[in-house]
């Protein structure tokens, strides 16, 4: 008998959006967990990014609780008339004594060693391997709870790098995604597709 297991698989429509600007992002600060809101740009991001949603069907948008997260799927949820939920375990990699320094200062700090993990442990930074099972975990439970449906997920960079790395072993981690970037992902018959990558065409306008 032909197995119809990934042909039954159920298909989706994510939308994946990083927060807007932050100061501490124009400032190039490591923000992780820290609360650090939205600046008047990253709030027009928010609006510009909204409106362009809004242009298509969605069912509802889930949303890190971090505020900067928060307030941009608020603005989201408000333009596309669907509702919002707050995931904790859409919050940014925790970057434990590091949170609020700059890259130099973490050089500085660890003695040029802040690029790898082993040398990271120490300063309570999350494992990326943690953060890349949490982020996979929240989107297989969506997977199975909305099938059929078109989902918003506004997160991190850090987070939304994770993911991908996760779903797609070609991705390059290192690639930067720009405040309020769009990233789109068709999952169908089991498999994820990329059809857009930090696209920001909302923002050239």
């Amino acid at each position: 008998m032909r197995d119809t297991t990934e042909r039954r698989s159920p298909s989706m429509v994510l939308c994946l959006v990083r927060h807007g600007e932050t100061l501490w992002n124009r400032e190039r600060r490591y923000q992780g967990q820290v609360d650090v809101p939205l600046s008047e740009v990253g709030r027009r991001q928010a609006h510009a990014v909204a409106r362009r949603l809004a242009a298509e069907r969605w069912d509802r948008v889930y949303s890190s609780d971090l505020v900067r997260a928060r307030e941009t799927a608020e603005i989201i949820a408000r333009h596309c008339g669907i509702p919002l939920l707050t995931d904790p375990r859409l919050r940014e990699r925790a970057y434990g004594g590091l949170e609020g320094l700059t890259r130099q200062e973490i050089e500085v700090l660890t003695g040029g060693k802040g690029r790898r993990e082993q040398d990271l442990e120490p300063y309570g930074v999350e494992r990326w391997e943690d953060l890349a099972d949490r982020s996979q975990a929240v989107v297989d439970e969506w997977v199975s709870a909305h099938p059929g449906e078109r989902l918003i997920a506004v997160s991190h960079g850090g987070w939304i790098r994770a993911l991908l790395g996760r779903l797609f072993p070609d991705w390059d981690p290192d690639m930067p995604l720009a405040n309020t970037g769009v990233t789109l992902l068709h999952r169908e018959q089991g498999r994820w597709r990329r059809i857009l990558v930090s696209d920001t065409a909302h923002l050239q306008v």
